[in-house]
């Protein structure tokens, strides 16, 4: 299993709206999220394709109001992840941590971990983004 924990981001917004953004996120298109194409929204998650080779769907497996939202990822190449967002309050803003578990093969992990560690570090600056100006 490789275990992912992003930098946590100080979001200007207060925990209330991180947690409903991240609850709802994929109900719009993700435009300017660099290497996801052909994404396509479901009732309780989302389809897309990373960097024009793996496709996954992502769905909400956990919700706790105002402090946690996790979803569950399933790739077309066999490889499954669990991303939990945890929200805290802080000041008139809010901490915003991710953490990615994903079963990838132990010889595959050094060869999947940079990828994935700079993914997670753009898809935050891409939440942060989205939730500030929303």
């Amino acid at each position: 299993m490789l275990h992912i924990n992003s930098p946590e981001e100080i979001v200007s917004a207060s925990s209330e709206k991180v947690y409903q953004v991240l609850s709802r996120f994929f109900e719009r298109k993700m435009d300017g999220m660099p290497g996801l194409t052909n994404w396509e929204s479901l009732p309780n998650g989302c389809r897309f394709t990373v960097q024009d080779h793996v496709n996954c769907e992502l769905s909400i497996s956990e919700q706790v109001p105002c402090s946690r939202v996790c979803y569950r990822a399933v790739t077309d190449a066999g490889m499954s992840a669990n991303v939990s967002f945890d929200i805290e309050s802080r000041g008139d803003g809010s901490a915003l941590r991710a953490q990615l578990d994903m079963d990838v093969p132990f010889f595959l992990q050094p060869v999947v971990k940079g990828a994935v560690n700079k993914f997670m570090g753009t898809a935050m600056q891409y939440l942060k983004t989205a939730i500030e100006n929303s």
